[in-house]
C-alpha cells in the first residue's frame, strides 16, 4: 500500500518579498480586459496595480495606431501576454461578426494561450446583468474562481495581492520529495545532484525528513514544476529558529532511471500520444476509451494520492498540477506541461483542462 502525502499545508501562506516580486515581475505583460466605456475607474486602478508590482500593463487604449484591425490588435496583445486580468460587469458588449464580445473573445484567447488568469465579477446581482454575460461567467466559474470587488480601490487591492500571490508560486515552487510535499525557497540543480532551501512550518514533514536522511540508500521520486528526478537523499541540515518552523536544506544525488517503453509505442495503428489521452482520461475521469488499447495500456490517475483530502484550493491547484507533471514525465507521456486548469468544486466534481508537449518519440 502506498504511503499517504504528507503535505505542508501552510507553506501555501509563503509570500515573495516586494524585491522579488518586482524582479519576477519585470518584463512580464499583464492583459487588461473590459468594456473601456463601462470601467475608466477599474482600468486606472489595475494599471494602478500592474505598475506597483512593476509589471507592464497591456491595455487596449495604449496599442497605438495599428495596420491591422482592432479585433487582430488586441488578440495579439494578448497572445504576447502572459497574464490576463479580466473585469466583468453587468454588460455583455457588443458582439463581433463571429459571435462574440471582444471581452469574451480576449477571454477564449487567453485560455487557449495558458495565459495565468485573474477573473473579477462586479454587481453580480444586478438585474440588469445581460443573459449573455451570465452565461459567460456560468461557464467560466466550471473551470476557474471568480473574485467580486466593490469600488476600484478595493480591486487594486485584489488585483495586486494576486499579483503578488503569482510570482510566489514561481519563486517558491511546491516540490515533491518521497512522500513529502513542500514549498521550496529555492532549488539547485547541476544535473548531478539537487539541493533544495525551505521552511517547513508541518512537524510531521520535518519528521519525514529526517527519517529519510536516515535511509539515504533508498531510491526515491523528486518533482518540482516541468522538471522530475528518480533520486537518493544524500544530506539534509536543519536550522530550527523557532517552535513553528525549521529552515531546511536537502541535498539529493540525481539517479535517474528510463521511462517505460510501453508509452512510446504505436498501438493497432493507436499513436502512442493518443493511448496516453485515453489512458489518462480513463484514469481521471472514469471513461472507458481505451478499447483494444487496454491490454498494453492502463488507466492512469496522477492525481490519486490526493482523492480523499481535505485542501484549499491554494494548496490543491498548484499540488495537483506538480503531481500531473510528474505523472506525465515520468511515465515519458511529456517533456513539457504547457498550461493546467483546476476548476472550483461543483457537488463533488471538478473540471480539468491541460495541455502538454509530447515526448517526441514513436516506435511502431
Amino acid at each position: 500500500m502506498t504511503a499517504p502525502l504528507l503535505i505542508d499545508q501552510r507553506s501555501a501562506s509563503l509570500m515573495a518579498s516586494e524585491q522579488d516580486v518586482r524582479a519576477w515581475m519585470a518584463g512580464r505583460r499583464v492583459f487588461v480586459s473590459s468594456l473601456i466605456t463601462d470601467m475608466p475607474a477599474e482600468r486606472a486602478a489595475v494599471l494602478a496595480a500592474i505598475n506597483a508590482v512593476g509589471g507592464t500593463a497591456v491595455m487596449f487604449e495604449d496599442l497605438g495606431a495599428q495596420d491591422i484591425s482592432a479585433e487582430q490588435a488586441y488578440l495579439s496583445g494578448v497572445r504576447s501576454s502572459e497574464i490576463y486580468v479580466g473585469m466583468w460587469g453587468p454588460r455583455y458588449g457588443v458582439r463581433m461578426p463571429d459571435g462574440y464580445s471582444a471581452t469574451h473573445a480576449e477571454f477564449l484567447e487567453a485560455e487557449r494561450n495558458g495565459l495565468r488568469l485573474c477573473l473579477y465579477v462586479h454587481d453580480e446581482q444586478s438585474r440588469a446583468m445581460d443573459g449573455a454575460q451570465r452565461d459567460l461567467i456560468a461557464s467560466a466559474r466550471n473551470l476557474y474562481t471568480t473574485s467580486p470587488w466593490t469600488d476600484p480601490a478595493d480591486l487594486e487591492r485584489r488585483v495586486r495581492r494576486r499579483l503578488e500571490e503569482l510570482a510566489a508560486e514561481d519563486l517558491t515552487p511546491w516540490v515533491h520529495v518521497g512522500h513529502t510535499v513542500f514549498r521550496a525557497t529555492e532549488t539547485i540543480s547541476d544535473g548531478h545532484s539537487i539541493t533544495i532551501n525551505a521552511y517547513i512550518r508541518s512537524d510531521a514533514v520535518h519528521a519525514e525528513l529526517v527519517r529519510m536522511r536516515d535511509d539515504r540508500g533508498r531510491v526515491l521520486q523528486f518533482s518540482a514544476p516541468n522538471v522530475t528526478h528518480t533520486v537518493q537523499f544524500a544530506e539534509l541540515s536543519t536550522r530550527t529558529v523557532s517552535t513553528v518552523g525549521h529552515h531546511e536544506s536537502l541535498k539529493l544525488t540525481v539517479r535517474d532511471q528510463n521511462a517505460s517503453s510501453l508509452q512510446q509505442v504505436s498501438i493497432n495503428g493507436i499513436p502512442h500520444t493518443e493511448v496516453a489521452r485515453r489512458a489518462l482520461s480513463d484514469g481521471l475521469f472514469g471513461t472507458s476509451t481505451l478499447g483494444e488499447a487496454s491490454f498494453l495500456a492502463h488507466p492512469t490517475d496522477p492525481l490519486e494520492p490526493l482523492r480523499g483530502l481535505t485542501l484549499d484550493d491554494s494548496i490543491l491547484r498548484p499540488v495537483a498540477r506538480l503531481l500531473f507533471g510528474e505523472g506525465l514525465l515520468t511515465g515519458g507521456i511529456a517533456s513539457r506541461i504547457d498550461s493546467f486548469a483546476l476548476g472550483p468544486s461543483h457537488q463533488g466534481s471538478r473540471r480539468l483542462r491541460a495541455r502538454w508537449i509530447p515526448v517526441g518519440r514513436f516506435g511502431g
